[in-house]
């Protein structure tokens, strides 16, 4: 059965809740982010405190993944979003409060950030598919651009401030704001009128667990387009997102030889060119369709990756400045960043109309375990390479690699890949 909204408009009363409290909880963990590493080294020193940190950051929300799908696919999703972001509220206040009193160790920070992970994903998990609960399908990929929008911006104002703010007032302030932020997000998300059209009566023990949490993961498999969709996000990631987290930085600072601050203004820029980007398909690009975005966006953004692969040749690379290809490589970046929007939203969207409400949870809770698994295969492989080859034929390679994938998968992808039939529970 259709869903029915009393609004047509994008921006009725629960997605503005939505995306308000979204906003303040990501500019709130965005100061968050660049303060915790510089207090961590400034208490210990530590690179593998730092690195212990990371870990905490990611390594539990994985492992929570499988169960916050099965949850969010049984508890209405809103009270999940509220509690997990009532709960991490409380726990940030506290750090707040122990490091006000200059009682918090390594140790209590390291616990928290562990609990906090696992929350992360909960919280993730019932957002995603929750969304196109509160918006009508003909909305969905401005709905996303739209958050995009706001994830964007918040990683532009929340790092800067965050610098900023621990330089001048600590750390106990970093902890209150983002607590407050927090906070003011679930009081935000409380008001969102949501009704679950969906329940199971059978009480959830580990073998039903199991089995709800394979129904989610088969399902990816089991439907034409969606595998299809699922396995070209997939490569894509394992190709790129190791390429930018690894290879990157080395061509950077190693080969190209920029400086910490040249290297943090290219990231910036690139979230800028992401900024844009999701602002031009909310504002002019909402009803175009998404397999020309796809297309466009996939094969410009391979397009600038070659030609920043030819850049960095030693001969090449030579002939410019620092401050040139300081230019230069802004430039690249922010084409880079704008056209990946024309990707992202269009798949994201694509998923979220491909699989219905009542499994939502638990297929993209699979698609971030399956996504996850892979990154670190790819990172391991990548640094390896960086011993053995010249860094930009690593670069080139992995950018002609791409445009591969990408050729066959436009020739072989069925249509409803790229414009999908909507799925209802």
């Amino acid at each position: 059965m259709k869903r029915k909204s009393p609004k047509n408009s994008l921006f009725a009363r629960n997605f503005v809740l939505y995306i308000l409290g979204r906003l303040v909880s990501l500019i709130g963990s965005g100061i968050q982010m660049v303060a915790i590493p510089l207090y961590i080294l400034d208490l210990t020193g530590s690179g593998t405190a730092m690195g212990i940190f990371t870990l905490l950051g990611m390594l539990p929300r994985l492992l929570a993944a499988p169960f916050a799908g099965v949850i969010g696919d049984r508890w209405n999703r809103k009270n999940i979003m509220v509690w997990t972001d009532f709960l991490r509220g409380i726990l940030i206040l506290i750090l707040a409060f122990l490091a006000y009193k200059g009682a918090m160790g390594i140790i209590i920070l390291f616990i928290v950030q562990a609990i906090v992970s696992v929350l992360d994903g909960f919280f993730g998990s019932a957002t995603v598919a929750m969304l196109p609960d509160i918006v009508e399908n003909e909305h969905l990929r401005k709905a996303n651009s739209v958050l995009g929008s706001v994830n964007s911006f918040s990683m532009v104002i929340g790092p800067a401030l965050g610098g900023i703010i621990y330089g001048i007032s600590g750390i106990a302030i970093v902890f209150l704001l983002n607590g407050i932020s927090f906070v003011v997000s679930a009081i935000s998300e409380m008001f969102i009128t949501y009704e679950m059209r969906f329940k199971s009566d059978q009480k959830l023990n580990f073998k039903l667990f199991i089995v709800e949490f394979k129904e989610g993961l088969l399902f990816i498999f089991r439907k034409r387009e969606l595998k299809y969709l699922v396995s070209f996000a997939l490569l894509i990631n394992f190709l790129l997102y190791p390429l930018y987290e690894v290879v990157e930085p080395y061509v950077l600072r190693q080969v190209v030889k920029f400086d910490a601050q040249q290297y943090g203004f290219i990231q910036a820029i690139f979230t800028v060119g992401l900024l844009v980007g999701n602002v031009i398909l909310a504002s002019f690009l909402s009803k175009a369709r998404s397999k020309v975005l796809m297309i466009s966006g996939i094969f410009s953004q391979t397009a600038m990756l070659i030609v920043f692969s030819i850049f960095i040749f030693p001969n090449i690379l030579s002939l410019y400045a620092i401050w040139e290809f300081f230019i230069i490589t802004g430039v690249i970046y922010f084409v880079i960043g704008f056209f990946n929007t024309f990707v992202n939203v269009p798949v994201s969207t694509n998923l979220q109309l491909m699989t219905p409400t009542n499994i939502r949870s638990r297929v993209f809770a699979s698609l971030e375990v399956l996504i996850q698994l892979m990154i670190p295969l790819g990172a391991v492989l990548y640094g390896f390479l960086l011993d053995h080859v010249p860094a930009h034929l690593i670069f080139l390679v992995i950018s002609l690699s791409v445009l591969a994938v990408s050729l066959i998968f436009v020739f072989i992808s069925p249509e409803e890949m790229f414009e999908p039939k909507i799925e209802e529970a």
